[in-house]
């Protein structure tokens, strides 16, 4: 088969069209209709009394509704993903209540200029004058100080945005209180955990974790970033909590 070169735009609104409401899919056509799906950038989604941050280039569904939006039994649905998972196109966590899909290179897909610009481009944004730099190392999305760099190593591609709103949020929702996203010491510990590896969904099970042991006691008051995002994280988060202290589990997924 000759190999075909070159991509097209498809607005998410397709998915609304007449033409897109026929089913069964075609397996292409699921394919297509996962990237439309898939989160352009990352946002907060409300699932049940869970609040999930789901990254770029990945959506929160379930079998089910596959199968609703597809015209599929669930057994060709799960096969699909398998098969889709297999040949590395796909990245599934799945569990009773949801199933999250990243879509591997989901940055082929859309930019298409970052990705593949030409060199002599690439060699401009490299070259950009020193004012446009100084700018920069004033933004925290984009530098990184050496305290961030632990002692297991630096990351492949450095993180080029923190959780930090995301975060100080769902805190403040779990314990009533008013932390600011905007404080460099609770940037600080945030974006060291982040650096580590650690990612939103961690920093929600520490919070629950310690919540729900701390709450009502004397260690209530040690509910603050400092404490949950500190040198003891990664043992808040492997804890093991009581059954009756878990979030119970959502209908509908």
């Amino acid at each position: 088969m000759e190999k075909v070169e070159g991509w097209v735009k498809a607005h998410r609104s397709l998915i609304e069209h007449w033409l897109w409401q026929e089913k069964p899919f075609s397996r292409g056509q699921a394919w297509i209709d996962m990237l439309l799906l898939a989160n352009h950038s990352g946002n907060k989604v409300l699932i049940g009394n869970e609040l999930v941050y789901v990254e770029r280039g990945s959506f929160v569904t379930s079998d089910l509704k596959l199968s609703s939006r597809w015209g599929w039994s669930k057994t060709k649905v799960r096969a699909f993903l398998a098969l889709l998972e297999n040949d590395g196109m796909i990245v599934r966590n799945a569990d009773r209540k949801k199933t999250a899909i990243n879509i591997v290179n989901y940055d082929n897909y859309q930019d298409l200029k970052t990705n593949k610009e030409p060199q002599k481009d690439h060699e401009k944004t490299t070259e950009r004058p020193q004012k446009n730099t100084n700018k920069n190392v004033k933004n925290d999305k984009n530098v990184k100080n050496d305290e961030d760099i632990m002692s297991s190593g630096t990351r492949a591609e450095p993180i080029t945005e923190y959780p930090y709103k995301a975060v100080v949020e769902y805190l403040n929702q779990k314990t009533g209180k008013s932390f600011r996203d905007k404080s460099k010491d609770t940037q600080r510990h945030i974006r060291a955990r982040a650096n580590e590896g650690y990612v939103f969904e961690d920093f929600v099970k520490v919070i629950d974790n310690k919540c729900a042991e701390w709450t009502g006691t004397d260690m209530e008051q040690y509910l603050r970033p400092s404490t949950l995002f500190g040198a003891k994280f990664e043992g808040y988060l492997n804890q093991k909590r009581k059954a009756t202290d878990r979030i119970s589990e959502v209908d509908n997924w």
